[in-house]
């Protein structure tokens, strides 16, 4: 006589061990918002440090006059050629960048003593990442803009 259907045993052994293989891969996948956020907020930060070095290229070749970013002139750059700042914050990057809309949405921006502190979506205090350590952004961490070198830096462990 052949047997047409599983018996209870096989079934409750087969289920175990999809709960096993199950329970191996889940911390894999608990991470990855995490993960895209700081991926995200990396690049972002890669393309305003382009954008910054490619102003100050164009200074230079130009000897001081030019026009750059969203219709902004030389007056809009210090002495040594980086932009006074990077946008209106809070739109954080409508400056520098053509298409800045999406951005200004999940980036923060504020002015502290001559410096510029942003947070986007891995160091956004609330909604951030959870600390990760030195070299990627966090909730504890922002990036700062200095405009007296033109560097957009990541700074750990700024305050709230």
């Amino acid at each position: 006589m052949i047997k047409k259907a599983f018996t209870l045993l096989e079934l409750i052994f087969v289920m175990v061990v999809i709960g096993i293989l199950a329970a191996m891969a889940l911390p894999k996948f608990r991470g990855l918002s995490s993960n895209a956020k700081v991926s995200s907020e990396l690049a972002t930060a890669s393309t305003i440090q382009s954008a910054l070095d490619d102003i100050h290229s164009d200074w230079i070749v130009s000897e001081g006059s030019l026009r750059w970013g969203n219709n902004k002139t030389s007056s809009d750059l210090n002495a040594k050629g980086y932009p006074k700042k990077l946008g209106e914050c809070p739109r954080a990057f409508n400056w520098i960048l053509k298409n800045s809309a999406t951005l200004d949405r999940v980036w923060q921006c504020e002015a502290q003593g001559g410096k510029f502190i942003y947070r986007g979506p891995a160091s956004n205090p609330q909604k951030g990442a959870p600390e990760n350590g030195e070299g990627k952004p966090d909730k504890n961490d922002c990036w700062i803009y200095e405009p007296d070198t033109g560097v957009f830096r990541l700074s750990e462990g700024c305050a709230n």
